[in-house]
């Protein structure tokens, strides 16, 4: 099973899958030969939390009460073409497939929106229907956002950046001499928890809505109550001497 065996279509689509915290990142149509020939990616449903109340009509809807919509998983269907696969090499490339991805957390990036990655739990079905018809699926059972293939704490590229739907974060070394020091959190819709990074030195941090500070220990930091938030901009106050990170993703329905 080598790569001149199937030469991809110019301009083909692909499927990267990468193991959630790994190193190895596998490219569908370079290292496994296949043909993307569809894909399905599940609406978003928003979870709803509704309460009957006596001597009232309808329902008292509190799907909002918890600080905004919040959403149930959606499933992501991969169905690739075996081209030219006789049956020991389909079923070899079947079993290498399972190795890789069945059961585990993978990080999933389309060739066509290479600035995100979805995650969740993969499933790897195969069906062996003669050279030209047969067909490996991956089923994904997908948080309901995808994510920045770029956080805030790595070096900025411009490539794979989105000029549509992209956001320009990097915030891996911000230098604090004393005083405050601002820092502007994008609008998540994912309404994710940054990583406080203290580099050098010593820092507190806080949301400008809010009175308490967080002092910051060696390395990472997660507060619950410093999160961002899916409707504004949040703004983070970061008062010490040295160097602080921020870390965070942006998400996207």
């Amino acid at each position: 099973m080598t790569k001149e065996t199937y030469t991809p279509l110019d301009n083909a689509p692909y499927v990267l899958f990468e193991e959630d915290g790994g190193t190895v990142v596998y490219n569908s149509a370079e290292d496994w030969n296949l043909v993307l020939r569809s894909f399905e990616i599940e609406d978003a449903n928003a979870r709803r939390f509704a309460v009957e109340i006596p001597g009232r009509d309808g329902v008292l809807d509190l799907s909002d009460a918890l600080g905004g919509v919040y959403y149930e998983n959606r499933k992501i269907v991969l169905n690739f073409a075996c081209v030219n696969f006789v049956t020991e090499r389909f079923h070899l490339l079947a079993s290498i497939m399972r190795n890789a991805l069945d059961g585990k957390v993978m990080r999933l990036t389309f060739s066509g929106d290479l600035a995100y990655f979805w995650r969740g739990r993969a499933q790897v079905d195969a069906e062996w229907g003669g050279l030209n018809y047969s067909v490996i699926t991956v089923t994904i059972d997908a948080e309901p956002h995808k994510y920045s293939v770029i956080s805030s704490y790595e070096p900025w590229e411009w490539s794979p950046f989105n000029f549509v739907t992209g956001v320009i974060t990097q915030a891996s070394d911000i230098a604090l001499t004393g005083g405050t020091v601002t820092v502007t959190l994008p609008v998540d819709p994912a309404r994710g928890k940054p990583t406080l990074w203290l580099n050098t030195g010593s820092a507190k941090a806080r949301l400008s809505s809010d009175q308490k500070w967080h002092t910051l220990k060696a390395g990472a930091n997660l507060f619950p109550e410093i999160r961002m938030s899916a409707t504004a901009e949040v703004q983070l106050l970061l008062n010490g001497t040295g160097s602080v990170g921020v870390e965070y993703r942006v998400g996207s329905l």
